[in-house]
């Protein structure tokens, strides 16, 4: 995980402008055999998407920069064969927003994930073939971010836009209380693997924000008793590239 330590890096330092959002716009640069992500906004209100890549791993087609994507607005990536990355997306830019999380090596090995193991900023749901494979479209924000969970970035109207996730560093969790409506539909905790379902075979993703998206048929599914046992017993490989474990 990113750690940061901003009063050292102000010291004796002028003040930098930070960089700016741009306006999503539909330039794909897409080629034969790519796999493409359509990010759609139906949360009501402007949203910030930024975007990682795995350490050497091809990024995402024409070097997309961190930009706002508006109301119903809907954005598309491509990415080529061997990507592994990111999307970020949230009411502010910040690193523990909500992730669209995936990895590409050729037709049929596709994979894609919902992941709110760094934390929640907004309701994701990716789909492909007419059915929701990862995410959660319930409003989480809705409740309180309390202990082991921390607000961490307020947005423009004053009002929490995130809530850092305390369960981050507990391999097999359970979720916070906040967390666990979504639980086995997202990520919630670094093995929640109930939350992908593992290779794809279509190379067109669609994923969806806000409550109006379609429901992962997994949301409130899973026994969030502290002691119950595994559904899905297994460590997903494409997580232990992005949590490290």
């Amino acid at each position: 995980m990113r750690s940061y330590s901003l009063a050292a890096a102000l010291v004796a330092l002028p003040f930098i402008t930070p960089p700016s959002f741009t306006r999503a716009t539909s330039e794909l640069h897409q080629r034969d055999g790519d796999m493409t992500i359509a990010v759609t906004n139906h949360y009501g209100a402007p949203v910030q998407l930024s975007f990682g890549v795995n350490a050497g791993f091809p990024g995402f087609r024409g070097d997309p920069q961190p930009t706002t994507l508006d109301k119903d607005a809907t954005n598309t990536y491509a990415v080529p064969s061997g990507w592994a990355g990111r999307i970020n997306v949230g009411k502010v830019d910040h690193p523990d927003n909500s992730k669209i999380e995936g990895s590409f090596y050729g037709a049929g090995k596709g994979d894609i994930d919902v992941s709110y193991v760094d934390g929640y900023s907004v309701p994701i749901t990716c789909s492909a073939g007419g059915k929701v494979l990862s995410g959660c479209n319930i409003e989480l924000m809705d409740r309180e971010c309390n202990a082991p969970d921390h607000v961490s970035a307020w947005g423009p109207d004053g009002k929490p836009a995130l809530c850092s996730n305390g369960m981050r560093g507990s391999d097999w969790g359970p979720p916070s209380a906040f967390f666990a409506p979504c639980a086995g539909a997202a990520y919630t905790f670094p093995k929640d693997d109930m939350a992908n379902v593992g290779m794809i075979t279509e190379t067109q993703i669609s994923c969806c924000i806000g409550t109006s998206c379609d429901p992962s048929p997994r949301q409130h599914k899973r026994d969030l008793r502290p002691n119950a046992p595994s559904l899905m017993p297994r460590q997903h490989k494409l997580h232990r590239q992005f949590h490290g474990k």
